[in-house]
């Protein structure tokens, strides 16, 4: 009996164990019990990583082998003076000055379009046109009228220079044949607005009209893109106002083309938008091979040079490592680790400028170096890693 109670109890005490595990697993922790079991083990670690040099070192003590041995193997780099710039990048978008979409000028039917997406074309070459046969015929009849009205204009003429006919019966004829002139003129632009043209030379982009579709007067036609009036904007705030001016040397990079190139400012807006505080930036110098790749509206950026040093000490940014606020390195010296508190001066494209109690010809840790401790024996290997 007394067995049967233990057993039953034994069960109702696993069974309650997994009921509080199934809540656990139902009911995952909140951020404050997870921060509160981050910093646990972050203590945790912290007096491992105590106990592990204290034993170390006394080991070391009774055991000259043992450092060898234990040596933690790490990329390095030897601080030699070289010239490094830091840069400021700005966001900014690529542009076309001239990217224009033409539009029919006349209430018509598309008749015929002479270019097909994509096609290069000439400046004033014909795209697009559309139905004009009544103007033709109005067109040819005046012509007709055209002869006759000049035909009567120069009898009227000769007759009154040689005063035989009267001044009325001149005028009349001459103002005649100068309104079928003035008609006709008319009417030949009417036919001229029937016909889409290329104001300047260029890749046709899209066509939005058919064949056979009614085309209103300011309708989209087509679009046509220049090849040659690319350029790259971008806003920067008016804080780095003093490092924006034309001529100011830039980088330009693209990333969905991956493309980079340098270039220098065209032009920098004088007026500051109020709302953003921001004046806009241009780049219009792009090399022929960078400009055949390009299309509107890409993501751009542009890099501004900071600061420039032609005698810095450069260490890969991984071979930093900070405490709190404070920034320092790895100095190796007989293969030993040495915490060395450095003063970061800039930073681009992951290298860092550093100064403090580091100097030329010494060895800086770089891979592994967040591994390390203070007093650590270190394997160097693979200079620059």
């Amino acid at each position: 009996m007394h067995r049967l109670i233990i057993i039953l109890c034994g069960l109702g005490a696993a069974a309650f164990i997994g009921c509080q595990s199934a809540s656990r697993s139902m009911y995952p922790p909140s951020l404050e019990e997870k921060k509160k079991r981050l910093e646990s083990l972050r203590q945790d670690l912290l007096k491992l990583q105590t106990q592990i040099a204290e034993l170390e070192q006394a080991i070391q003590a009774e055991d000259s082998t043992f450092s060898v041995s234990r040596r933690v193997p790490v990329g390095y780099v030897i601080l030699k003076p070289k010239p490094f710039a830091s840069y400021l990048q700005f966001q900014g978008s690529v542009d076309n000055r001239q990217v224009v979409t033409l539009t029919a000028k006349i209430l018509a039917p598309v008749t015929r379009i002479y270019v097909q997406e994509g096609q290069m074309v000439a400046a004033g070459q014909l795209l697009l046109e559309q139905e004009a046969e009544v103007l033709r015929k109005n067109l040819a009849e005046l012509r007709t009228r055209l002869e006759l009205a000049r035909t009567l204009y120069e009898k009227q003429k000769k007759l009154y220079e040689e005063g035989i006919g009267s001044e009325v019966q001149y005028l009349t004829a001459k103002n005649n044949k100068e309104s079928l002139e003035a008609s006709i003129a008319a009417v030949e632009e009417q036919l001229r607005n029937a016909q889409l043209r290329a104001p300047f030379a260029g890749q046709i982009d899209a066509i939005f009209a058919r064949v056979g579709e009614l085309l209103s007067p300011g309708v989209p036609a087509i679009r046509l893109i220049s090849a040659g009036q690319w350029e790259v904007k971008a806003e920067i705030p008016e804080s780095f106002l003093s490092l924006a001016a034309v001529g100011q040397e830039v980088e330009v990079f693209i990333p969905d083309l991956n493309l980079s190139f340098r270039s220098r400012l065209s032009a920098v807006s004088k007026n500051i938008n109020p709302l953003s505080r921001t004046l806009t930036a241009i780049v219009r110098e792009i090399p022929p091979q960078a400009a055949t790749l390009l299309r509107p509206n890409l993501i751009a950026y542009l890099r501004l040079p900071q600061s420039r040093s032609y005698n810095a000490l450069v260490v890969p940014i991984d071979a930093i490592q900070f405490q709190d606020t404070i920034a320092y390195v790895f100095v190796v010296k007989g293969h030993i680790a040495k915490r060395t508190r450095v003063k970061v001066l800039a930073t681009d494209s992951g290298e860092a400028a550093i100064s403090g109690g580091v100097k030329e010809g010494d060895t800086i840790a770089t891979t592994g170096a967040a591994l390390l401790n203070e007093g650590q024996p270190v394997q160097l290997v693979g200079e620059g890693i």
